[in-house]
């Protein structure tokens, strides 16, 4: 696995890995710790204290068509409920590269908290194909098909998250939400 760190010009650090070891990180989640610094990953670029957005404006100030910046700065868009904005970051990363799992979890995600839910599930079902127990596009899905009014299946599918992790609290509270709905 390929790990690049370059000095900026304002004196912080960009450290740029590939998108498997992004994977693996974020699908552990949270944060490292490189160098005494905290690093937070959430695609192939990962950033030091400073701003998520001026990170990826700056990267794409390099290259407006990086994919991972776009990526990136979208899915930090969507954790901030700026989903409009987000969508259009998120398209253009997928116009460019249709198969960024990153993107279209993040889109995804946008479009169910929009209320789009039969979009967002074609969107996790193209994440499925590729990797079926990617946590994050197995738990929008549930959520999703809730929000649809599809609440059986919505607890069909807390049940493969609970599958790929058993343990993971966050998704047993669904789970038990899900099934009050239900009964």
């Amino acid at each position: 696995s390929k790990m690049i760190i370059s000095n900026l010009q304002d004196g912080n650090m960009m450290v740029v890995v590939s998108i498997s070891t992004v994977l693996a990180i974020s699908t552990i989640g949270g944060f490292l710790s490189l160098a005494g610094y905290s690093l937070e990953v959430y695609a192939s670029v990962a950033e030091f204290p400073n701003s998520k957005i001026t990170w990826y404006d700056k990267a794409l100030a390099v290259n407006q068509n990086n994919v991972p910046a776009l990526a990136e700065k979208g899915t930090d868009l969507v954790s901030q409920d700026k989903d409009e904005q987000a969508l259009r970051w998120l398209n253009k990363a997928l116009t460019i590269d249709p198969t960024n799992l990153m993107a279209l979890v993040s889109k995804g995600t946008a479009l169910k908290e929009l209320g789009q839910y039969q979009d967002a599930i074609t969107l996790y079902d193209r994440v499925l194909a590729v990797d079926p127990h990617d946590i994050y596009a197995i738990g929008g899905k549930a959520d999703s098909l809730y929000g649809s009014g599809e609440h059986q299946q919505a607890v069909t599918w807390i049940d493969k998250a609970l599958d790929s992790d058993p343990n993971n609290v966050r998704i047993l509270q669904v789970k038990q939400t899900l099934q009050q709905a239900v009964n």
